[in-house]
């Protein structure tokens, strides 16, 4: 899962520069961007034990940052659905 984040998210990237980025590319790269960010900001606080929770290792400031991709400034579902809706032809749900 990892490859299929970073090349999505490079791939997005390269549109960019090039002034061809569209929606779809756009909504999936910061979806899967969005989820490793949580994933690594929660296993940091795993990792840390009861100082995962401490303001002086700032763990705590990056879990609640990374919680902030799934609500702003879209929610992740209206993205899926924008995506489900794009790439695979689903009606328009929102």
């Amino acid at each position: 899962m990892r490859s299929l984040r970073c090349g999505c998210v490079f791939s997005s990237a390269a549109l960019y520069v090039q002034n061809r980025l569209r929606g779809l590319q756009a909504n999936t790269a910061r979806t899967l961007a969005g989820s490793a960010a949580y994933e690594a900001a929660f296993r940091a606080v795993r990792t840390h034990g009861g100082f995962g929770f401490a303001q002086e290792y700032h763990v705590e400031r990056y879990f609640r940052e990374s919680v902030l991709n799934f609500i702003a400034p879209v929610s992740e579902e209206l993205i899926l659905s924008y995506v489900a809706e794009k790439a695979l032809g689903m009606p328009k749900s929102y």
